[in-house]
């Protein structure tokens, strides 16, 4: 193994940058302010004298950082590092720490610091008005809720102890988000060298295994099972974790109910039950959930008093979410990419000839019910295509025909995300993706990033008009052109903010909203969004027709394929 070495550096923030380096560190996501640019400094530096340094993807907002920093970890796996200022731009990114946090995103959220010298002593203390106003009583505190840990660096001497427990953390499943205070004095500080430690030795931990006794208790219960059922959310993070699901799928007969934070099971796969447990829940007997923040709102269905659940989870009594009571008549920490095939394999043991009949009767139900369903959605959505206003099944239809398997798709689009779900297939692990949070303007940020680490490949954005504004287009398009990182991106334009009508008229169905046209809900009439993208270097085309969908989108993809964004304004049914 490696030894430690020692590498030359003369100030702290050039430490830091080679420790960003020892971590392989492709990129910074920066908003700049008056105590970031010690890094800045040291990066020009080193590429001056042509040694290795990541590179700079400057975002004029900070949401757009940090959800660019998501939108490229959940396409490279590798942590991500996001550079704000102090304590303002610490809380512009908000919305997006949350989902960073929901989504499991390793992240090393790094911010300056007020300096911590008044008259000179130092070098980097204070020498404006805004640092006596921008110093807090704590700092991380705002954010300490949404991350796994927190620091400020203290001593030079540390700063490699520092810099490795923060990739540690952030990268230790379930990962999460970090924060790290740098003072500026500290940054600018002499030093002479910085030690490097050998990264396999600050590596996350290996994940665990299932326990054998509770995984063969499964298995034997679902190879017993009537009516089984398996519901996941976020298990899909490797092939081999989609190929575990589908083998004990099939094995068990169990249709499979998947939310699209990560593409779980194949959308064509016969064992695919969409992405709601209610039509199931009621006669499921024995229930298997998988990598799950929220299985079923219980409001809306329950399970039987009488099924046996299971839960197979890094994370199976989420800590951090309050107030969580599922019931599970066993939780199993452990990483199912690793339990799917164990308990795949104990499956295979436990079914005998008579369970295998009654597997495969039901398992040809399921699939016939699928492919059913499938057969009826295509009909139904075609026939949709002279409908004006534009009707979403269309669009999504049209999204599904131009498109490769291999296209990256991020889906924003709130309560249009069903048809998405249903009308675009996805076969691919790690091809379509959620925030896994609640915060809109996610979605601009995150097409940056995965760009960014799938250059190679088409990132396309699914909106809706209100999480585009939510997301700085301005901000996000300029440094998709500045940094050659060209996606697509389809507003599913209603011209409302039609999350808050529906659960408006959810709570009140006879309400008063109706008559006043459910006021502050409205987005019309709704800015040309594709003007925006034009002022931003990018293709912008409003699209209003239906029939002109398929040639628009073609137009956004050569577009994309050429080095430039391209936005469609697409003008669809208002709810």
């Amino acid at each position: 193994m490696p030894r430690e070495e020692v590498v030359p550096v003369d100030r702290g923030a050039e430490a830091f940058v080679e420790l960003l380096n020892a971590h392989d560190v492709d990129c910074i996501f920066l908003n700049s302010g008056t105590d970031t640019f010690p890094v800045q400094e040291a990066i020009s530096k080193f590429s001056a004298q042509g040694r290795p340094t990541p590179r700079i993807i400057v975002c004029p907002d900070e949401l757009v950082a940090i959800s660019a920093a998501h939108g490229h970890y959940m396409v490279s796996g590798q942590p991500q590092v996001v550079l704000v200022h102090v304590d303002a731009g610490t809380m512009q990114l908000g919305g997006g720490l949350h989902n960073a946090q929901r989504g499991r995103i390793g992240v090393i959220l790094c911010a300056g610091r007020a300096p911590l010298t008044l008259e000179g002593e130092l070098p980097g203390g204070r020498n404006l008005w805004i640092h006596w106003i921008q110093e807090q009583i704590d700092q991380a505190a705002s954010v300490r809720g949404f991350c796994k840990w927190d620091y400020e660096l203290r001593r030079n001497e540390s700063i490699h102890h520092v810099v490795d427990r923060a990739f540690q953390v952030a990268s230790s499943t379930p990962a999460g988000p970090v924060y790290l205070s740098l003072p500026r004095e500290l940054l600018m500080e002499d030093v002479e060298g910085v030690r490097i430690t050998p990264s396999k030795r600050n590596d996350a931990p290996v994940t665990p295994v299932a326990d054998p006794t509770a995984l063969r208790e499964i298995a034997q219960q679902l190879a017993k099972a009537k009516h089984p059922l398996i519901i996941t959310g976020h298990s899909g993070k490797s092939e081999a974790a989609v190929a575990g699901l589908a083998q004990v799928a099939e094995l068990a007969g169990a249709p499979v109910v998947s939310s699209s934070t990560r593409m779980n099971l194949p959308t064509n796969h016969p064992m695919w039950g969409g992405i709601s447990p209610n039509p199931y829940l009621a006669e499921a007997d024995v229930i298997l959930v998988i990598d799950c923040d929220v299985p079923y709102i219980p409001v809306e269905a329950k399970p039987s008093p009488d099924a046996k659940i299971h839960w197979i989870d890094m994370d199976p009594v989420k800590d951090s979410i309050p107030l969580f009571s599922f019931p599970a008549d066993s939780r199993i920490l452990a990483d199912t990419e690793k339990a799917l095939p164990s308990l795949a394999e104990m499956l295979k043991d436990a079914i005998n000839a008579e369970d295998k009949v009654e597997i495969e009767r039901r398992s040809r139900a399921v699939s016939l019910q699928h492919k059913e369903k499938r057969e009826k959605r295509r009909k139904a959505n075609v026939a949709l295509e002279t409908d004006k206003p534009i009707a979403v099944d269309w669009l999504t239809y049209c999204i599904d025909q131009a498109i490769g398997p291999d296209t990256l798709v991020l889906d924003e689009t709130v309560t249009n995300a069903p048809s998405v779900a249903n009308g675009i297939e996805r076969t691919q692990a790690g091809t379509i993706f959620t925030s896994g949070g609640s915060s809109l303007g996610w979605g601009l940020g995150a097409g940056l990033g995965s760009k960014l680490a799938a250059p190679d490949r088409d990132v396309v954005l699914l909106v809706g008009d209100g999480a585009f504004i939510y997301g700085c287009p301005t901000a996000s398009l300029w440094s998709a052109a500045a940094h050659g990182a060209p996606f697509l991106t389809v507003v599913f334009n209603n011209q409302m903010h039609h999350a808050t009508k529906r659960a408006w008229v959810g709570g009140y169905p006879q309400g008063y909203g109706q008559s006043s046209d459910f006021v502050g809900v409205n987005l019309s009439p709704s800015p040309d969004y594709s003007l925006i993208a034009k002022a931003c270097q990018a293709y912008g085309e409003l699209v209003e027709e239906p029939g002109e969908i398929p040639a628009a989108l073609q137009r956004g993809l050569d577009a994309v394929r050429s080095g430039q964004a391209a936005v469609l304004d697409v003008r669809i049914q208002r709810p």
